[in-house]
């Protein structure tokens, strides 16, 4: 038998209530009150000296209770704690939402799972499962995305086990993310047209929301939250789009794309709310083009960058646009950018030794916008 000091904080979180365990097993336990406390960060003498008393008292008592406990002179009853399966109190404990689906998630990973007692998930027992988790996702049997998501909730779940006393709550990691980047796809004009032509009504809002994103260079989650009030019309015919404190130019061939205007508080882009629902309909989109591709909704925003940077050659107005912050940024995600080309024809370089050696570690952005030459970087 364990006999342990057991410390809880009140509800102001400045003290320590102090308690003595006694401990057989993750099932059977007992604890009593000391009736001591002490302060959590004792910061005045006052403070440290009443700490240091209580100390010495709780340590007295520990030692004592040992002592009687070793020759027989106490005699402490523990009753074993109820057992119960873990899916039974996961389902009956967990606030959380979707707790059905996580736990059919996890059985489908770990069948062991459904003979388990509630006591029996401890840190190993849980790494295993982890481990067998992360194994599925490097063989690609399921997706990291998902896997990630259910662990986060399962790990809520279990901080609820473990406020009912029910199980020991391990400070467990997250699943490992694979490391393996996916390829970016940049669409062609002529697959683009082939997005447009689709017919379908129920594909169009999706489908006008990529193809504005692949010529603006705004997320689709950034549009889905756009209003026709964000929107006006200039005096020379075009518009001007307001997108975070700031007016992106929109022709008129552009604005079509949104189609018909409608009253100012409705959104522009009509998309579903859940993600899950717009990357289901984006799917079907790219199926009904008749486009091979492994097409993600982000490649709007690749095929964007893409494109003005073939036009413009300039590194540092795509790293602004796409309010990245620092250039160093933009080049890990888009390798086939460089600066020197933009800094040599534009006169501000000779050659390229000055991006060599006196921007290797430094930044060329500040609050988003790039240093002024001869300021900032001399």
């Amino acid at each position: 038998m364990q006999i342990q000091l057991w410390r809880r904080k009140n509800k102001e979180e400045t003290k320590h209530n102090l308690y003595i365990r006694y401990r057989v097993n993750q099932n059977r336990a007992k604890v009593e009150t000391l009736k001591l406390w002490e302060w959590v960060n004792p910061t005045e003498e006052v403070q440290i000296r009443h700490n240091k008393s209580v100390k010495k008292a709780y340590e007295e008592i520990l030692r004592r209770t040992k002592d009687d406990i070793e020759n027989n002179r106490i005699n402490i009853n523990i009753e074993n704690k109820k057992k119960s399966t873990f899916k039974d109190d996961f389902i009956k404990y967990s606030k959380i939402d979707n707790k059905e689906a996580i736990y059919k998630f996890i059985k489908s990973q770990y069948d062991d799972i459904d003979s388990r007692n509630t006591s029996e998930i401890n840190r190993d027992y849980l790494l295993s499962i982890k481990e067998k988790i992360e194994t599925n996702i490097s063989e690609k049997k399921i997706k990291n995305a998902t896997a990630s998501k259910y662990w986060s909730d399962l790990k809520k779940g279990l901080r609820e086990l473990n406020e009912q006393k029910l199980c020991d709550y391990p400070n467990l990691g997250s699943i490992k993310n694979s490391k393996e980047k996916r390829h970016q796809v940049v669409l062609s004009k002529n697959e683009l047209n082939k997005i447009n032509n689709i017919k379908s009504k129920k594909l169009i809002e999706i489908k006008n929301a990529f193809l504005f994103a692949s010529i603006c260079g705004i997320k689709i989650r950034e549009l889905s939250k756009m209003r026709w009030s964000d929107i006006k019309k200039e005096r020379g015919g075009d518009y001007a789009l307001n997108y975070k404190k700031k007016q992106i130019l929109v022709s008129k061939e552009i604005r079509k794309i949104m189609g018909k205007r409608k009253s100012e508080k409705k959104h522009i882009f009509n998309l579903p709310t859940n993600k899950s629902t717009t990357s289901k309909i984006f799917n079907k989109m790219i199926k009904e083009s008749g486009l091979n591709k492994k097409i993600r909704m982000g490649d709007a925003i690749h095929t964007f960058a893409h494109n003005l940077y073939k036009e413009t050659k300039n590194i540092y107005l795509i790293s602004s646009y796409l309010e990245h912050k620092s250039i160093e940024i933009t080049k890990s995600k888009y390798n086939y950018m460089e600066e020197d080309t933009y800094l040599i024809e534009n006169n501000l370089l000779r050659d390229n030794s000055l991006t060599r050696h006196k921007f290797k570690r430094g930044k060329l952005f500040k609050k988003g916008r790039l240093l002024s030459y001869k300021q900032d970087t001399i």
